[in-house]
C-alpha cells in the first residue's frame, strides 16, 4: 500500500463546473474574490486528498512480504490514529501539540489551515522515514529535535510501529497453507484492515469472526454516532431538512471487521442505543430522548447480505426490535419518521402493525447476492428499472416477528419492501478498508447501486447516494459521484496504480479491465459516472498506441472486454465522445476479434 502521490495529468483539466471556472480567467474576474478564494481552497483540498490517498500498488503475492516503500506509507497511516490499547497517541496530534497548535481535530476541517496541516504531515512522514531507516530510537530523537515532541510520548507509537514492521517483514502464508493441507491446527486471528486494527498481523492465520451478541461493540457505537451525525448533516446542508427515510446496506464481513459499526449507525439514526446484559450481550435497546437526540428519528430500511443474515441472527433481531420500539413511541410525526410512516401505511393500506413495521430485508434462507452484478456483466438488461426490480426480487424477504413475538425468518414480502422503499430519500453504505473500494469489486454497485435504482422507481425520484469514508481520523461523507471521481483519479487513471498492476502481466490487465467494468456498473445502477472518466480511460489505455500494445501483448481478452464496455457505455447513453474516438474503438475491437480468432 502506498499513497497515490502520482496524480494523473488530467486532474488539472477535470471538467467539473467549479474547476472550469477556476481555470477560466474571465470567470475569475467576474467571481466574487471571497468565492474565488473558496473555490481555490476547495480545489487544493481535492488535489491533496488524491495525493495522500492510500492505494494498493499491485496485487498481493501469496507468501511475499511487503516492500519497504509500501511499508512506510502503511506505517504512516497506522501512526495517524490514536491507539489507546497500546498506550500510543496519533503522531500528528503529538506534533501539533509540540508546535503549540490547539484543536488538531478542528484543524482537519478548516480549509484555511492547509499550510499548517502540510507542515504537520511533512514532519510525520519524515519521522516515519527515519524510523524505517534507523529504528525507533532514531525516530524519537529526530522528532524531538525537529518539532520538540516529548520522547516519552512518541516512543509508544514507534514501538508499536516496530512490532508491525517486524510482522510485515515476516510471512507465514505458505507455511500455514501447507499446515492446513496436512489437516493441522492454524493459529486464529481477527479479520480487518491493517490500519484500523494492526492485530490482524501476522498474515497466514485462520480468520475468525466475532460474537454476534457483542455487536455492536461499545467502541463501534461511539464511532458510529459521529458518522451518522455527519451523514445527516451532509443531507441537511444539501436539502434543508432531514431525510424522511434512508436505505442502508449492511454486509457481514464489514461488520466483523468493525465490530458492528454499520449496525451501530442504523441504531443511532433510529435514535436508540444498545443495552448490554451481565454477559456483555447487546440484546436490548434503550431509546435516546428527543431532547438529547436534538433531531428527528430517521426511518431506516436495512438490506443485509446473506453472510450477515447467517452470522448475525441476534443482531437482525436487535435491529427489528429497535424499529418496533421507535414505531410504538408516542411522539410527534415531525420528530419520529418511523411512527409517521408506519401509521400512514396502516391508515391507507390497512394491514397489521407487524407488517407495516418490517424494515430488515435479505435473501431467502440459503440464497445469496442480488445477481444485479451478473446481469450488468452479461449486458442482459434493458432499462435501469430491470436492475432495481431484480434487486427487490432477490432481497424482499423480511426478517421480523409476528404479533405473538415469534421470529419469522425469510418471509417473502415484496409489497412491504416496495412500500418501505417508496419513502426513502437517501441510500448509504460505509467504506472501511483501504484495500477494497467501490471500483475494486462489483458488490458495491450490486448492493448500493441496486437498492438506489429500486428506490428511484418506487419513490419516483433518484435518492441522494452517500458513502462514509472512515479511512482517516476524521470520517468524511461523500456523495457517490465524489467517491467515483476520487477512486478514478487515485487508482484507475493513476500511473502508480496501473503500472503496479501491469507488473503482474495477464492478471494485472484483467484487474484494470475489472475496474472499468465496476465503474460502468455505477453508470448502469446509478448513472453516477462523469463522461470525462470514460474519455480518459479510452485515452489512457486504448488510444495511446504504446500502452495499447503493452496491454494487447499481455492480455488481449481483457483489452477486448474493456473496449467493448466503453462502446456499451456510449450505446446506453452514458458517454457521448467524438465520432473519431468511437471509430478508433470500433476498429480496435475488430482487430482484436481477428487476432483472437486467428485471422491473419
Amino acid at each position: 500500500m502506498v499513497v497515490a502521490d502520482t496524480i494523473h495529468s488530467k486532474i488539472v483539466n477535470m471538467p467539473d463546473i467549479q474547476t472550469n471556472q477556476l481555470m477560466d480567467p474571465r470567470a475569475e474576474s467576474r467571481a466574487d474574490p471571497l468565492e474565488r478564494d473558496r473555490r481555490v481552497l476547495d480545489l487544493y483540498e481535492q488535489l491533496l486528498e488524491i495525493e495522500q490517498r492510500l492505494i494498493p500498488t499491485g496485487l498481493h503475492v501469496f507468501g511475499r512480504a511487503s516492500e519497504l516503500s509500501e511499508k512506510a506509507d502503511l506505517l504512516r497511516m497506522v501512526a495517524s490514529f490514536d491507539r489507546p490499547e497500546h498506550g500510543a497517541r496519533a503522531l500528528p496530534k503529538l506534533v501539533a501539540e509540540a508546535l503549540g497548535i490547539d484543536r488538531y481535530d478542528a484543524l482537519l476541517q478548516e480549509a484555511s489551515a492547509s499550510e499548517t496541516r502540510d507542515l504537520i504531515d511533512s514532519i510525520v512522514s519524515e519521522a516515519v522515514r527515519q524510523f524505517c531507516e534507523d529504528g525507533a530510537d532514531a525516530a524519537v530523537k529526530w522528532l524531538n529535535s525537529r518539532a520538540g515532541v516529548d520522547c516519552e510520548k512518541s516512543l509508544p507509537v514507534f514501538l508499536l510501529l516496530a512490532n508491525i514492521a517486524e510482522q510485515l517483514d515476516s510471512n507465514h502464508e505458505i507455511e500455514s497453507l501447507m499446515r492446513a493441507l496436512r489437516g493441522e491446527y492454524i493459529t486464529p486471528g481477527p479479520g480487518a484492515d491493517i490500519v484500523q486494527n494492526p492485530s490482524v498481523l501476522p498474515t497466514g492465520r485462520n480468520t475468525h469472526a466475532i460474537n454476534p451478541y457483542a455487536v455492536p461493540s461499545q467502541m463501534a457505537f461511539a464511532r458510529a454516532q459521529g458518522t451518522a451525525d455527519a451523514l445527516l448533516r451532509r443531507y441537511f446542508e444539501e436539502h434543508g431538512r432531514y431525510p424522511r427515510a434512508m436505505a442502508l446496506v449492511l454486509w457481514g464481513l464489514d461488520n466483523i471487521k468493525t465490530q458492528g459499526e454499520g449496525v451501530a449507525q442504523a441504531l443511532h439514526l433510529l435514535g436508540v442505543r444498545p443495552v448490554r446484559d451481565a454477559l456483555n450481550r447487546a440484546t436490548e435497546i434503550e431509546v435516546i430522548p428527543l431532547d438529547e437526540l436534538k433531531r428527528p428519528r430517521i426511518d431506516v430500511v436495512m438490506t443485509v447480505s446473506g453472510i450477515f443474515r447467517d452470522l448475525f441472527a441476534p443482531t437482525m433481531a436487535l435491529l427489528d426490535k429497535a424499529v418496533r420500539r421507535v414505531a410504538a413511541l408516542d411522539e410527534p410525526f415531525d420528530m419520529n419518521y418511523v411512527r409517521r410512516n408506519v401509521l400512514e401505511k396502516i391508515e391507507v393500506d390497512g394491514g397489521e402493525f407487524d407488517d407495516a413495521v418490517a424494515r430488515v430485508f435479505s435473501n431467502a434462507p440459503g440464497n445469496y447476492g442480488t445477481n444485479v452484478n451478473f446481469m450488468v456483466m452479461q449486458s442482459a438488461w434493458e432499462t435501469g428499472d430491470t436492475l432495481g426490480d431484480l434487486f427487490v426480487t432477490r432481497k424482499c424477504f423480511a426478517y421480523t416477528r409476528d404479533s405473538k413475538g415469534r421470529t419469522i425468518e425469510g418471509r417473502e414480502a415484496r409489497d412491504l419492501m416496495d412500500h418501505a422503499l417508496s419513502r426513502v430519500e437517501a441510500t448509504y453504505q460505509n467504506i472501511d478498508s483501504f484495500e477494497v473500494g467501490i471500483t475494486d469489486v462489483d458488490h458495491y454497485f450490486e448492493y448500493l447501486g441496486g437498492i438506489s435504482k429500486a428506490v428511484e422507481k418506487r419513490a419516483q425520484a433518484r435518492p441522494a447516494i452517500y458513502l462514509s469514508d472512515s479511512l482517516s481520523p476524521q470520517t468524511k461523507i461523500r456523495s457517490l459521484e465524489e467517491t467515483i471521481r476520487l477512486e478514478t483519479r487515485a487508482k484507475t487513471l493513476n500511473p502508480k496504480w496501473y503500472e503496479g498492476m501491469l507488473k503482474h502481466g495477464f492478471r494485472g490487465v484483467a484487474e484494470i479491465e475489472n475496474h472499468v467494468f465496476n465503474t460502468f456498473g455505477w453508470s448502469a445502477t446509478a448513472d453516477a459516472v462523469d463522461p470525462w472518466i470514460y474519455t480518459d480511460i479510452a485515452k489512457t489505455f486504448l488510444l495511446d498506441s504504446t500502452m495499447f500494445n503493452r496491454l494487447q501483448e499481455l492480455n488481449p481478452y481483457s483489452v477486448r472486454s474493456l473496449t467493448q464496455r466503453l462502446l456499451e457505455a456510449h450505446d446506453r447513453g452514458y458517454w457521448n465522445p467524438d465520432e473519431e474516438i468511437l471509430e478508433k474503438l470500433r476498429d480496435l475491437v475488430d482487430n482484436l476479434e481477428d487476432q483472437l480468432e486467428g485471422v491473419v
